[in-house]
């Protein structure tokens, strides 16, 4: 439920950076859906609070990151198409997430299930993620960090009915 919060969270920081401009009507409807999340997260039955600061840390680290996409993309004094961004931003992404996934998941991965490196696996992975991320610059590029936001929730809501 507090992936519902991603709305609130891209239109906060678009505020903060001046991206998004503050209109009462839109802060009221985010206010109702932050107010919605949190009954539910306060009615679920294995509560825990570790992971519920975990997943908002998640949740304002990818609004930061969409909204910062947003800048770099429309910003005049820097001009970056979504190749050239991908080209920028990858790298350190993977740098960082490497340095995680190393003292984290392989250990766990090598002692439990004989870790094997799978070059076709982690070549298709990759070709679907550079697909991925290619498309949200597009799409932040052409309109904003909130409409990603909202068809990552009609993706959500189709994984749910067809499920």
């Amino acid at each position: 439920m507090l992936k519902a919060l991603m709305s609130v969270a891209v239109y906060s920081i678009g505020i903060l950076f001046k991206k998004d401009s503050y209109k009462n009507n839109t802060m009221l409807d985010m206010l109702s859906i932050s107010i919605e999340v949190a009954i539910a997260a306060y009615g679920e039955a294995k509560y825990d609070s570790w992971g519920f600061f975990l997943q908002l840390g998640a949740v304002v680290f990818e609004a930061t990151r969409l909204v910062m996409i947003l800048i770099l993309l429309t910003s005049k004094c820097i001009n970056l198409n979504p190749i050239t961004s991908l080209y920028y931003v990858a790298p350190s992404c993977f740098v960082f997430l490497s340095i995680l996934w190393i003292f984290v998941e392989f250990p766990v991965l090598k002692q439990k299930l004989g870790f094997h490196f799978d070059f076709v696996i982690f070549g298709t992975n990759s070709l679907c993620a550079f697909a991925l991320n290619l498309a949200v610059l597009l799409l932040v590029g052409k309109t904003s960090a909130l409409t990603i936001n909202a068809a990552g929730m009609v993706k959500d809501w189709l994984l749910i009915a067809f499920s």
